[in-house]
């Protein structure tokens, strides 16, 4: 999962998520395998956990989008467009893309929107959040924080991976 998920949700996941973001962080991309064993109602992604992709996937673009990299969420709607399904399809519909924008940075807040889509690009959830900095945000250690969320050092330009939080390996010679 994008940040941390409760690991319960995180085994029953087939495959990891994978990542992509501007380099600027202002919008992200995620690809979810969602299988039969994330369903609520029979056949039915469980809105909990689309709730919670969401809710992660928005921190991860606010929180490196604040200037000590740490957030809370302060307001978070979400507006269920159509049900998500598992294995009505072929094997390759059971992934969602969920989209990522920043809206607004204004000091210790931040804006973001997100939608989940399926594979043919039906729009299934959207959310909009607001995510604020704690005013003790600044006593806490952000290094610790920033390399859990993969932000690149500002000299590097190594690609990170995202997903895993850590520069891929050196190419093999």
């Amino acid at each position: 999962m994008p940040t941390n998920v409760p690991s319960a949700a995180r085994e029953k996941l087939a495959l990891p998520p994978l990542i992509r973001a501007r380099r600027d962080e202002s919008e992200a991309v995620l690809v979810v395998h969602v299988g039969r064993g994330l369903c609520g109602h029979d056949g039915i992604i469980h809105g909990g956990l689309l709730a919670t992709i969401l809710d992660e996937s928005l921190a991860r673009t606010a929180i490196i989008n604040l200037p000590d990299k740490i957030d809370v969420t302060a307001d978070l709607s979400i507006n269920y467009r159509s049900p998500t399904f598992a294995d009505q399809y072929p094997a390759s519909i059971q992934f969602i893309v969920v989209r990522i924008s920043l809206v607004d940075k204004t000091g210790r807040k931040t804006k973001v929107t997100g939608e989940v889509e399926d594979l043919k690009g039906n729009l299934l959830v959207e959310a909009h959040a607001t995510f604020v900095q704690p005013k003790y945000a600044h006593l806490l250690t952000t290094k610790a924080v920033q390399q859990m969320m993969g932000d690149p050092e500002a000299a590097k330009s190594t690609p990170v991976l995202l997903s895993e939080g850590m520069p891929p390996p050196p190419p093999k010679a």
